[in-house]
């Protein structure tokens, strides 16, 4: 694109920015004459705030949505006639356009949900790759900065990594908030399992504990599972940590 182009590319978007603010205000006339000029400035400020704002949010969608269609892209050594799916000779390559996508949107839309979404898709693609420390520092600013639903997500990841490499009181942290604090992404149920799953060898009797009320729940897989990690944590607990059976009545 020359120079002349995204010149009057800018010119056009500004232009319909001033007539969405041109067109709040004759239709605020009341306020005009009530409050005078000044309320016209405030009021095309607002307003022009709200359609840039409005027009950044559109753009930041469609750069994510553009990053989620190569991540679909199918891998098709050798195209077929007629087929219009995105496609990718190999894994690797896709993977890369993939990633130069997310980094491209992390870049244009620094400090937005959507670089937060980035960062946790990067992080998700690190790790797929074995760069478990590069997925880690991805999972970290996604948490940090993103909505409640993907920072939810990212830390359920992260707890995942602390877990395999030794950090087990920073994943127990991260599971025991979720417990306490569940999102839609992350149940208090999933969170109490992977905990029991945690912590069953140090804590055998907590676990079991966690584990009784689950083993009982009216929905099945919960039931199935929580059932089954139970059994496992009895059987391989000393006898004293295991919960003593109460007396039959005579």
């Amino acid at each position: 694109m020359d120079k002349v182009t995204r010149h009057d590319l800018k010119t056009d978007q500004f232009v319909e920015g001033v007539g969405s603010t041109v067109d709040y205000v004759s239709a605020h006339k009341d306020v005009v004459a009530k409050y005078g000029v000044a309320a016209v400035l405030v009021i095309a400020l607002i307003a022009g705030g709200l359609y840039w704002r409005s027009q950044k949010a559109e753009t930041r969608a469609l750069d994510l949505g553009a990053a989620m269609k190569i991540r679909d892209a199918v891998i098709a050594p050798m195209a077929t006639p007629g087929d219009t799916r995105l496609a990718f000779p190999t894994q690797q390559e896709k993977n890369n356009a993939f990633r130069k996508s997310l980094i491209d949107i992390i870049g244009r839309h620094s400090g937005s949900n959507e670089a937060a979404v980035a960062h946790y898709l990067l992080g998700v693609l690190d790790a797929d790759e074995g760069k478990m420390a590069d997925a880690e520092k991805n999972f970290q600013q996604a948490a940090s900065t993103g909505d409640a639903e993907y920072s939810s997500l990212a830390k359920w990841s992260l707890q995942q990594i602390y877990a395999a490499s030794g950090r087990e009181k920073q994943a127990e942290d991260i599971l025991r908030g979720f417990v306490s604090s569940p999102t839609v992404m992350v149940s208090s149920e999933q969170a109490t399992i992977a905990l029991a799953q945690l912590i069953w060898r140090k804590q055998p009797a907590e676990a079991m504990k966690m584990l009784e009320p689950l083993s009982k729940s009216p929905r099945q897989a919960v039931a199935r599972y929580a059932a089954s990690l139970l059994g496992e944590v009895m059987a391989n607990s000393p006898a004293s940590a295991v919960p003593a059976k109460p007396e039959a009545k005579k």
